[in-house]
């Protein structure tokens, strides 16, 4: 054991008066996503006016200041509302998720802030989530391609992000945007350099004031060099080679957690800097890809490991090929003990520092996602593997127009533990303060996911294109969601098979109709599911919709939706009917238990 010591639509509109106080200024056309990037000048490079005759990278990098362009402003609006009609505490009654973008920028400067109410929040939010208020501004300066400055909210991250992504998932409730300073730095080409310090958000905790003197702070930095980018003789050959590096510390207060042992109580000594480092290599040459990534964290004990003071690390493996009809990827991925959070105490999705990518298929299929896989945090083995070939045109399988077929598998176990006599796995606290197990490299445990995908997508007509789509799925309903549905079951383990068909069919140039029929096969859980949806677009505005997803086995349940949708230019109003099933949400590895819902949804998009 280690040492131990004894009024929504009101708010849209205020928002978007102190957002749009420039809108007579050219409006930016782009639809906003769901998910936040960085500042847009992040990912752009800057046009020069002149030119110079010396050939080093490094005057070819710092040419002649741009001239300065004139701020132009733009500001976007979402809302998600839904007048609920479920028998319970929502019952007629208005939740919504409204957000409110403004953006000031030119080639030099960008300014930025968003307001948010979620006083009243959909469904699937805690109470701690609820607020109103501007959590996110920022004021960035650049100059070229060659450097950045940011104060105030960013989000980044460093390599694939296993030691550190900040973003944006509106779907999910997830913000852990950085609050503090960010500076990005390319003195050469092919050499970049970030630096970072601040503090991640935590919903509306920190209301009008700058931080929250009661939560941690985090620091790093990250150095990219790319060797192709100064070797003439790799850019002849399309040869390209990248390293790159990174470190990350999470600071943060001592804070009172007991233990009992041998019938005395003792305080855990908690590390109050827990730093992280990650490495990673990139090499391409002609259609061959192969990508390493390795990180490493000391002992953090956190209340989502039990206060385990075991070491963590991540190692993933990648390669992939590609050449005109054809591609391939194998993935690997073994992960032990990597929850990097910047609370040590908090439980749940908020204040992660880090993310794990999944290394499973992502589905948008509603039956292919009804159990969808959530990355483990205390460790896993990952395999992903995908093939795709289209067969050529007028060839006896390809037909007229060439037939494409995608193969997927993904396939994560658990790791094999052996734990410490002190440990019974039964009882959380008494992993406290200890290593809490052993394990051996290529240990394997149980069967956390499987998953075989088989798609055929293929255009028979001009007017007529479907896709057929068969997946096996094997989910540990205990492990990612911790509880059994059937109680009967003598596994854990939900055996399914999917079959998918998507058909589009254009009746002219305005109407096109888009029908979907899916079944699920499964004698696990609820039993079998049936889904059909139809969908009629009018070019270039309207779209309707009609589907159902009922559950053949123990339910007997309909999750019935109507939808009319709407878009003009860079706005977009939908209007539903209908209810939802409680289950999963997922995107990128990351889950949330949503509960069921049923009443009129209403949502609107636009950017101004």
């Amino acid at each position: 054991m280690k040492t131990i010591h004894s009024g929504s639509i009101k708010y849209i509109l205020v928002g978007a008066l102190i957002a749009g106080f420039c809108s007579t200024i050219k409006a930016n056309d782009s639809i906003p996503t769901a998910t936040a990037q960085l500042p847009h000048s992040y990912l752009t490079s800057s046009k020069s006016n002149t030119t110079t005759t010396n050939n080093s990278p490094l005057f070819n990098h710092f040419r002649t200041p741009e001239k300065w362009e004139k701020l132009t402003a733009s500001f976007s609006v979402q809302s998600d509302m839904l007048f609920s009609r479920a028998n319970d505490d929502t019952q007629n009654t208005w939740r919504a998720n409204n957000y409110v973008v403004g953006t000031i920028r030119n080639n030099y400067l960008e300014f930025g802030v968003r307001f948010e109410d979620l006083l009243s929040p959909l469904p699937g939010r805690n109470a701690i989530e609820a607020g109103r208020g501007i959590p996110f501004i920022y004021a960035s300066g650049k100059y070229g391609n060659v450097a950045q400055v940011t104060v105030g909210d960013f989000y980044d991250r460093f390599g694939s992000g296993i030691i550190f992504r900040s973003y944006e998932d509106r779907a999910l409730g997830i913000d852990n945007a950085v609050r503090g300073a960010h500076l990005m730095l390319r003195p050469l080409e092919g050499l970049t350099f970030k630096a970072l310090w601040g503090q991640q958000r935590y919903t509306f905790d920190r209301t009008f004031k700058l931080f929250n003197k009661q939560r941690g702070y985090v620091s790093g930095a990250d150095l990219e060099l790319s060797i192709s980018e100064w070797a003439s003789a790799m850019q002849q050959n399309n040869i390209a080679l990248t390293f790159g590096g990174s470190v990350v510390n999470k600071q943060e207060g001592d804070e009172d957690v007991f233990v009992i042992r041998d019938g005395k109580n003792y305080r855990l000594n908690l590390p109050q800097n827990v730093p992280a480092y990650g490495g990673r290599m990139n090499f391409a040459a002609g259609g061959f890809t192969l990508n390493g990534e390795y990180a490493y964290k000391p002992n953090d004990p956190t209340a989502d490991n039990f206060y385990v003071y075991r070491p963590g690390s991540v190692a993933m493996l990648s390669l992939s090929y590609t050449q005109k009809g054809l591609s391939a990827l194998l993935q690997a991925k073994r992960s032990e003990n990597f929850n990097y959070i910047s609370k040590r105490s908090l439980l749940g999705m908020h204040l992660h520092l880090n993310h794990m990518p999944p290394f499973s298929a992502q589905h948008t299929y509603a039956l292919a996602a009804l159990y969808p896989y959530a990355t483990q945090n205390v460790g896993e083995w990952a395999f992903q593997g995908e093939f795709r070939y289209m067969i050529p045109r007028h060839s006896a399988l390809g037909g007229k127009y060439g037939t494409n077929i995608r193969v997927n598998f993904s396939h994560i176990r658990g790791l094999k533990k052996d734990y410490l006599p002190e440990v019974d796995p039964s009882k959380p606290s008494s992993f406290y303060g200890t290593d809490g197990f052993k394990t051996s490299f290529f240990g394997m445990g149980d069967l956390y996911f499987s998953d075989i995908d088989l798609e055929i997508s293929k255009k028979v007509t001009p007017k007529y294109s479907f896709t057929f789509t068969y997946l096996h799925q094997i989910y540990n309903q205990q492990v990612v969601e911790g509880h059994v549905e059937n109680a009967l079951q003598q596994t854990p383990h939900i055996w399914s098979n999917i079959f998918i068909y998507d058909g589009s069919y254009k009746f002219s140039r305005e109407y096109t109709l888009r029908t979907e029929l899916q079944f699920l096969a499964t004698k696990h859980a609820e039993g079998n599911w049936i889904y059909g949806l139809a969908e009629l677009s009018v070019s270039p505005n309207w779209m309707f919709t009609v589907s159902d997803q009922y559950n053949m086995g123990v339910t007997k349940q309909h999750y019935y939706m109507a939808s009319i949708t709407y878009t003009k230019a860079a706005h977009r109003f939908m209007l539903s009917l209908g209810r939802t099933r409680a289950g999963m949400n997922c995107s990128g590895g990351v889950c949330r238990w949503m509960p069921q819902t049923k009443g009129i949804y209403l949502s609107y998009n636009g950017n101004f």
